[in-house]
């Protein structure tokens, strides 16, 4: 019990004769303390009001959470863009390649030994597919010929050239037209050799200046027989001439799926999906693909697909203007 007039507890013997106040002199003075002021110093001491009147557990606030939560997904979103914006050009620039400069063996590598190359095609679905349709600016080159006829799409002087049932046999080298301003692409075609070898160009400006490629055969069949030069043309001279055992041995006649890669200063070739050859050079940024082949030597290609890399940055500040197209 407390006293009305101080709010200070009654000594339990005063309790015997006072249930009101502690002392007299209080209770002279009379009731001055208001109930909610009594109910206050109650509160403090004692314990029951505490378990009884104790105030209910908050949730924590959530707002945080969330904030933090759209932050990392924003974050995460603007990485998803910068990789396709900003590509990793480690190997388009001469980056480190177990194969760059290399010779390939001269038998063929077990299948534990095997490398393939799996390559990203943005036009295929996902959201590089979605960019690259969606994104403004001049979209990447896709070309495709199979030869049906003869095509003016092909130039140059070249002779020796002629087209049969949707099959082109090359003579002299003879350039692409629509690719003539690319940069970095993919060209793949199906072709066999019939006699010696097959020949093709890239990076061309002009018959005169190119980088080549030349599959050749010397004993067909015979694993270690069939070879890969390449080479620089400028000006009508060679340069950095390179001939190199294949990794596997290759059947006259028979047909292969043949794939050259030209990124950057770094130049791939594939068989079948297995990589042959990797060099690079810095001489050439830009130019068209073609086919030739040499005198004594006969090739059938069944047709051929262009595929250009146009980084997704190039073609937003084409767009706006900032850079020139092509760029």
């Amino acid at each position: 019990m407390r006293c009305q007039r101080c709010g200070k507890a009654i000594n339990p013997l005063r309790q015997l004769t006072d249930l009101e106040f502690c002392s007299e002199n209080c209770r002279k003075r009379g009731p001055r303390a208001s109930a909610s002021v009594l109910r206050d110093i109650e509160f403090d001491s004692d314990p029951f009001w505490h378990g009884a009147h104790a105030p209910e557990n908050k949730q924590p606030n959530k707002t945080s959470g969330a904030a933090v939560a759209l932050m990392l997904a924003g974050l995460v979103g603007v990485m998803v863009v910068a990789r396709f914006w900003f590509p990793d050009t480690g190997a388009a620039v001469g980056g480190p390649s177990p194969l760059a400069k290399a010779a390939p063996s001269t038998q063929p590598d077990s299948a534990g030994n095997r490398r393939e190359i799996v390559r990203q095609r943005e036009d295929e679905g996902g959201i590089g597919g979605w960019l690259q349709h969606h994104l403004p600016g001049e979209k990447p080159l896709r070309v495709r010929t199979d030869f049906t006829e003869v095509s003016t799409d092909w130039v140059g002087t070249g002779p020796g050239w002629r087209v049969n049932g949707g099959v082109a046999y090359p003579g002299k080298l003879r350039l692409w037209k629509p690719t003539l301003q690319a940069k970095d692409y993919e060209m793949e075609f199906e072709a066999a050799i019939e006699k010696k070898g097959l020949g093709f160009a890239f990076r061309a400006q002009d018959s005169k200046t190119y980088y080549a490629t030349q599959i050749l055969l010397s004993k067909p069949g015979d694993p270690g027989s069939s070879t890969i030069l390449r080479y620089g043309m400028q000006d009508d001279r060679i340069f950095s001439r390179v001939e190199l055992p294949t990794p596997m041995a290759l059947i006259k006649d028979r047909k292969y799926n043949i794939t050259m890669l030209a990124e950057g200063n770094r130049f791939t070739t594939l068989i079948d999906g297995r990589m042959v050859d990797e060099w690079t050079d810095s001489r050439l940024h830009a130019g068209g693909v073609g086919f030739f082949a040499e005198e004594g030597e006969s090739v059938a290609i069944d047709w051929a697909n262009f595929r250009e890399k146009k980084g997704f940055l190039s073609r937003f500040l084409s767009a706006q203007l900032v850079l020139p197209p092509g760029f």
